[in-house]
């Protein structure tokens, strides 16, 4: 939840400093803000030893009934503790934020300052006694206003009533002379806080938009996307020498050529190496070593070669019983000439021909 203010006590113990500079409480401008039970027991959590309270008041206002209940709160602070509870309106004080400022014993605004009254607004969904309620609800919350206006306001009910109706917008001199402020102080630079979606709501008027608008706070920049991590160099490529020496020692002479043209590392050189002698192996346990060159020319995976081996190898002879787990020997085989497939299975048909004549 986002907070709109804070409390800081101040190191002497004796006065702490309470800063309202944002939307206040829950409001129909905002879901995500906390409500004005957690400002009171933080204002009540306050070490005894503070005597003063210096409001900083710097809000496009929020909740009407959070702001009378902080304005009573900040009334109980000085009547029932005895703290000297001083406001300082820094930019604007707008909306149900004069709600909040009224409860000062002084109420003291900046030169530059800027504070706007109007009628409490509500949303409302339902028949017409729904509406009728609403309005009397409205007519009610407005009195209470009017009544803490009137700490300070020597204004009339009905002035200030219609001072709200209008939507007054006022300076630190009109301010001060309709009773909303007691002083007027040196102008301040004041944190520009003010969201501009809310600011937005008020349609403040020309004079005024200039003072405004300087206080509505610049949007973060997004945060920039984290940098991709370099991507890793690739491991080098064999050298024609070692390629060499690891075909030559597996036996595997023919593919030298193709695996330095490649530019095979050495890793893929000793695993292509591995494929090819599992190869020869299994070809030479299915007796048909002259196939294993034909595979490795076309680097075909070890398990299609076990399968395909399987397959011809009983077909070709059906009395010889194929091991589904051919096991490569452990010697890797010499290169052989290239396979000639029709003499193959002339030559096993043949074979088989003379046998079961014989039989």
């Amino acid at each position: 939840m986002r907070l709109w203010y804070r409390i800081l006590a101040q190191a002497d113990g004796q006065a702490a400093d309470v800063y309202v500079y944002d939307v206040i409480g829950k409001s129909w401008w905002d879901d995500d803000t906390v409500t004005a039970k957690k400002f009171i027991d933080d204002l009540n959590a306050l070490p005894a030893s503070v005597v003063t309270l210096r409001v900083h008041v710097n809000s496009a206002g929020g909740d009407v009934f959070d702001a009378i209940a902080i304005a009573n709160a900040l009334r109980a602070q000085a009547m029932e503790r005895k703290r000297a509870v001083d406001v300082l309106i820094d930019g604007l004080a707008a909306s149900a934020a004069t709600i909040v400022t009224s409860a000062g014993d002084r109420v003291i605004a900046a030169a530059n300052a800027i504070v706007m009254i109007h009628n409490p607004q509500a949303l409302v969904v339902g028949d017409a006694r729904a509406m009728q309620k609403m309005a009397g609800a409205l007519d009610t919350v407005r009195e209470a206003i009017i009544a803490s206006y009137r700490r300070h306001s020597s204004l009339s009910p009905e002035v200030l009533a219609n001072l709200m109706d209008e939507t007054t917008w006022m300076n630190a001199e009109e301010a001060l002379a309709k009773g909303f402020a007691t002083e007027i102080a040196e102008a301040v630079q004041v944190e520009a806080c003010l969201r501009p979606e809310v600011v937005a709501k008020l349609q403040v008027p020309e004079p005024y938009r200039a003072r405004v608008v300087a206080l509505v706070a610049t949007p973060p920049a997004p945060e920039p996307a984290p940098a991709a991590p370099p991507a890793p160099a690739p491991p080098p490529s064999a050298s024609a020498a070692d390629v060499l020496r690891e075909c030559t020692a597996a036996g595997c002479l023919e593919l030298a050529e193709e695996l330095v043209g490649a530019q095979a590392t050495l890793d893929q050189v000793r695993a292509r190496l591995a494929t090819a002698r599992e190869i020869r192996g299994l070809c030479a346990a299915a007796k048909l070593p002259e196939l294993a060159e034909g595979y490795l020319r076309a680097a075909t995976p070890a398990d299609i070669v076990k399968a395909q081996l399987t397959t011809i190898t009983a077909t070709l002879d059906a009395r010889t019983e194929i091991n589904g787990h051919l096991t490569p020997p452990d010697r890797p085989t010499a290169s052989r000439a290239r396979l000639d497939p029709v003499a193959i299975y002339a030559e096993r048909n043949r074979h088989a021909l003379a046998k079961g004549a014989s039989a």
